[in-house]
């Protein structure tokens, strides 16, 4: 009896302590439609604890490791795992060309072309008059720029110049500007720019490019503004159209995914517009020219490319209206040799000579018609400089409810002269853009994106009632009021070309995790150690959004948590709301925009508490009400073997209470020694085990010990109470029974009948077993380590863990005991009658074989009872019973006979030793 409260206290503390987890309570309501395209994000940030943001799967750059993905896709219950690693903004360079050749007045000798250039944003709110461009025409020898040393700048007809004196000619370009050889042999330079400042805050407005062409006798034009790498002019290709690329950029997401996964979340593959869908095994290869671009041109080769997936559309508001005129010719006589200063005031104050041509550019246009070049011609899309990574946006709480959009605070030295320059062409960016760490791809031996094919955005699946969370098209803020919908023109607010503008930029250049790797290792290799952002999760068997759904997200969520330690967001249930923001004046005209964000609100709540799991707890009482079973049956045979020790006491004098306290006393004496043993065992046990048990809970294994012994005590100290001196210290007789049935089996029925409650102690203590593996058994094996269902009207989840399994090994084995005890007390107190049998002449076995039907009665009560209560649970849990279930029941019926068969063998080695003489005498 002690060694069984010392084990079952001992091992309710142990376990108490490994059974303590992080459990995600879950509770809410469906909202609409209750179902977008996944059911749990898992981020690395905080948890959100209101509304949750369109951006949060791609808030973070890394964070996640690769290993902790696939443990996520391991997850019972786990349908799909999408990641998703947000490499950053790349600077993708749409192919802005301007064709100016009407322009041309073929019989002048120079002349100078302006395009003037206006940007329009944020709905023609914002806009830029930007500085214009020039392109300088002449009919005389134009001699590009072919090589340089540390000394001069080398020309292609072989002129050297003198690095500080050409950069003198053109202050605050550095010189090497194409040289224009004039008719007395002299050779002047024309400036790259003209400049009216060189504040960098003006470089939009101020700051003017000129482009030298020359104009060659059958009437084509030929570029001197480039850099021929050592090579003769002649290599620079004529055209016939003088064709112009305006400066423009288009900010767009790059985002590694796993095409797979993602094929299965939402229909990725399905929503390929041309091209091929991304395969996992994608990865960088060498690039080859840009589409639509020469050998020569600024975008030109690049060293590797990134294979990309790209949305055929870019969620960008943004227009330049064009006009293009041609200057007076005595300002053109005056540009070579004119530094770059002094040309400021003499082109922006020159007049137009005949009529001009106007035009008007899309930058989401020019986007696709780029990425359709791209794809046709198998060539990069763009070169890329750098991947901006910039912070989400903050806000700041208002009293009325609303949020106000806070402005950049990027700091005086934020900007990254290099990564700054990448985004040179960002008309409507407010500059200083390096923020975020962003990753420079500078000098990395040139990178470029190549798409294998484009995609649909609005193609791909999602609930409507959901829009918010859709990654890849997410909903747009609109005005919240008259004035701000009049100024929006009843539209919503897109973003421009500002790689950090509002709102941000979705995902909309995919490549695959393989490629992101190899870019990462080339870049940066401590990024690759975890590079995922995010990771959506879709639950399998969800159809309806109800209790036993929420239950079943829950045991997921509490899993992946338990796993990898990640945040969690349940969005299943989950609704678009509209929220109030404030959007403060911007720096290019537009007024302050009172506007509706829409966001998620999450239609089941999540909190992590510490807690003990139901299903441990539930085990754990199991192991304590069949110690309890066993301390009794123990308990009210040490009573009946000590009858008339408690009669001679009864004769003293001794009252009935007193009886009763006296065995009362003895039995929580054992169970306060059996605790304050098991309360140090189970602190060297946690040790060892590497479970760690808290101070309140070893505490607790005194009390239990006591309480343990003190309720299994109660019922044989009610009757140690009764008893009665004469009747005690009288031999006791057997009454007369009724003659037992002739077989071995009917007589062992008999002797269960003669102590029913005995052995319905013993059957419920085997019962508790069986019903426990069943349970457990069924999770692991029939249902794949998971159960999730409704019983009582409540959802009800099942997951086995480590503890579990020893849990329930513990109810079992105690359930045997019981059995082992029941059967070993049956011969004690007949082993007068096994006495009688073995003079009679009854041999050895078949006393065995009488012993072992008892203990098949009682196991066999046992099992039905306990299989008839696991399969009932799990009936109850899951809605019904299968084959598999079926054949689970008879197995574990079949060990649990087999075990109550062995756990006769010590009541038959006792009937062996004995003394048959000395109990025949005493009889």
């Amino acid at each position: 009896m002690f060694a069984a409260v010392l084990m079952a206290t001992t091992g309710f503390t142990v376990l108490t302590g490994a059974a303590s987890t992080s459990r995600l309570v879950a509770s809410g309501s469906v909202d609409g439609q209750f179902r977008p395209s996944y059911d749990i994000l898992v981020h690395p940030a905080a948890p959100v604890t209101g509304l949750l943001h369109q951006d949060r799967p791609t808030a973070a750059y890394g964070g996640i490791a690769l290993d902790q993905w696939r443990q996520i896709e391991q997850v019972p219950g786990v349908e799909v795992a999408a990641p998703l690693a947000v490499l950053g903004i790349a600077d993708i360079q749409p192919d802005l060309r301007v064709d100016v050749t009407e322009q041309v007045d073929r019989s002048a000798e120079r002349q100078v072309i302006e395009i003037a250039r206006r940007i329009s944003g944020d709905r023609g709110l914002s806009t830029v008059t930007a500085a214009p461009a020039y392109i300088y025409v002449s009919r005389r020898l134009l001699v590009p720029l072919a090589d340089l040393n540390s000394q001069a700048f080398i020309y292609a007809d072989g002129t050297r110049v003198r690095q500080p004196t050409s950069a003198a000619e053109c202050p605050g370009t550095g010189g090497g500007g194409p040289l224009e050889v004039q008719p007395d042999g002299q050779r002047r330079q024309v400036c790259d720019i003209a400049a009216g400042s060189f504040d960098p805050d003006a470089r939009r407005t101020q700051v003017s490019t000129i482009d030298a062409y020359q104009l060659l006798p059958d009437g084509t034009f030929r570029r001197a503004s480039v850099f021929t790498s050592g090579r003769p002019a002649s290599v620079v290709p004529a055209t016939a159209r003088l064709e112009i690329q305006l400066p423009s950029v288009a900010p767009a997401v790059i985002a590694a995914i796993d095409p797979a996964a993602e094929a299965r979340l939402v229909g990725l593959d399905r929503a390929v517009r041309q091209g091929r869908y991304l395969t996992g095994v994608d990865a960088v290869a060498p690039a080859g020219r840009v589409a639509g671009t020469s050998s020569l041109s600024p975008n030109g080769p690049a060293g590797r490319t990134l294979p990309v997936l790209a949305a055929d559309t870019l969620a960008v508001d943004e227009r330049m209206d064009v006009s293009v005129s041609r200057l007076t010719g005595q300002v053109a006589d005056q540009v070579p040799g004119t530094a770059t200063q002094a040309l400021w005031p003499l082109l922006n104050n020159a007049s137009a000579q005949g009529p001009s041509m106007a035009a008007r550019h899309d930058l989401a246009q020019l986007y696709r018609a780029r990425l359709d070049a791209a794809v046709a011609e198998r060539a990069p899309l763009s070169s890329v400089m750098t991947l901006l990574r910039p912070g989400p946006p903050t806000y700041a709480p208002q009293p009325d409810g609303s949020d106000q959009l806070l402005p950049r605070s990027d700091g005086p030295d934020a900007a990254d002269p290099t990564i700054d320059d990448a985004w040179r062409d960002s008309w409507l960016g407010t500059g200083g853009v390096a923020t975020g760490d962003p990753v420079s791809l500078v000098d990395r031996s040139g990178w470029s994106v190549t798409p294998v094919g484009s995609f649909a955005p609005d193609a791909l699946e999602s609930a409507a009632a959901q829009q918010a969370l859709d990654l890849y098209r997410p909903t747009p803020p609109v005005g919240a009021d008259a004035r701000s919908r009049d100024l929006l023109g009843d539209r919503a607010l897109l973003a421009a070309d500002d790689p950090l503008g509002y709102p941000r930029h979705p995902p909309s250049l995919l490549t695959s995790l393989t490629a992101a790797g190899e870019l990462y290792a080339s870049v940066s290799p401590a990024l690759a150690a975890a590079p995922l952002s995010s990771v959506r999760i879709r639950v399998a068997g969800i159809d309806r959004f109800d209790a036993v759904a929420r239950e079943r997200v829950r045991m997921v969520a509490d899993e992946v948590v338990r796993q990898t330690g990640l945040t969690v967001e349940v969005v299943l249930g989950g609704s678009t709301v509209r929220s109030p923001v404030l959007l403060p004046a911007g720096e290019f005209g537009r007024p302050d925009l009172n506007l509706v964000e829409a966001r998620t609100r999450k239609g089941v709540a999540t909190e992590i508490v510490t807690a003990v799991d139901r299903k441990n707890l539930l085990l754990l009482g199991l192991l304590l009400v069949v110690c309890a079973l066993l301390v009794g049956n123990a308990v009210s045979t040490a009573v009946r073997v000590r009858r008339r020790e408690l009669a001679v006491l009864a004769c003293v004098g001794w009252p009935g209470w007193r009886l009763s306290m006296l065995v009362l006393a003895e039995t929580t004496a054992l169970g306060l020694t059996a605790g304050v043993l098991g309360a140090g065992l189970s602190v060297l046990l946690g040790r060892f085990a590497g479970v760690q048990v808290s101070g309140a809970v070893t505490v607790l294994c005194v009390p239990l010990a006591v309480l343990l012994t003190a309720v299994a005590s109660a019922l044989p100290a009610l009757r140690a109470a009764r008893t009665r001196s004469a009747e005690a210290l009288h031999p006791s007789v057997a009454p007369a029974r009724r003659a037992a049935a002739g077989s071995l089996a009917g007589l062992a029925v008999a002797n269960l009948r003669r102590a029913p409650a005995r052995t319905i102690a013993g059957a419920t203590s085997l019962a508790a077993g069986v019903g426990a593996v069943t349970l457990i058994a069924a999770a692991l094996w029939a249902f794949n380590d998971g159960m999730v269902g409704s019983l009582l009207g409540e959802a009800v989840s099942v997951r086995v863990r480590g503890v579990d399994l020893v849990a329930v090994g513990g109810v079992l084995l105690f359930g045997v005991l019981g059995v082992a005890d029941v059967l070993y007390l049956n011969v004690r107190e007949r082993s007068a009658e096994f006495a009688t049998l073995r003079a009679i002449g009854w041999a050895d076995s078949a006393l065995n074989r009488l012993l072992i039907y008892e203990a098949l009665g009682v196991g066999v009560l046992g099992c039905v009872l306990g299989v008839a209560a696991g399969v009932g649970s799990v009936a109850l849990l899951v809605g019904g019973v299968d084959g598999r279930l079926a054949m689970l029941a008879l197995a574990v019926t079949g060990v649990a006979l087999l075990l109550t068969v062995l756990a006769a063998l010590v009541p038959a080695i006792l009937i062996r030793r004995l003394p048959t003489a000395a109990l025949l005498a005493d009889q």
